[in-house]
């Protein structure tokens, strides 16, 4: 009996933390529904991209990856993860997760960020930079 109460209570408390963090969201949007001044590096070990844009609606760091990858014309492979309500990006450019371990992540203002690329809303002047390198998650 005492097993199963302790099961019960690590599952209940698991799904409260997973809601909690599902919906934690940073920066915020502006009042206008436009972010100024913005822009993003993207860097592999083959190819590096830069992108700035002065005046955007895509406030979130998936919407203007998504803006970056069509104003260059390469594509992003994503999974929209429902419990997170984010998109968790697997691939840019034919380069995937995986590959020696490593992983796309993104940084915003040279701070990792810990919440999914959906969630992220971009302020004016940010810098956001996804890397492909080994998982923070996986240590």
């Amino acid at each position: 009996m005492l097993i199963v109460l302790t099961l019960l209570f690590v599952v209940i408390f698991l799904s409260q933390s997973t809601f909690l963090s599902t919906s934690i969201s940073k920066g915020k949007k502006d009042a206008d529904g436009y972010i100024e001044n913005v822009s993003m590096k993207i860097s592999s070990p083959q190819w590096s991209i830069e992108y700035t844009h002065r005046n955007t609606t895509n406030v979130t760091v998936a919407s203007f990856l998504f803006e970056c990858a069509a104003y260059y014309n390469f594509s992003v492979q994503k999974e929209y993860w429902k419990g997170y309500h984010s998109f968790f990006i697997t691939g840019i450019h034919d380069i995937e997760n995986g590959d020696n371990g490593r992983f796309w992540q993104y940084y915003v203002n040279d701070q990792f960020a810990d919440v999914g690329c959906s969630n992220y809303f971009l302020n004016d002047n940010d810098v956001v930079e996804w890397r492909f390198e080994p998982s923070r998650w996986l240590k």
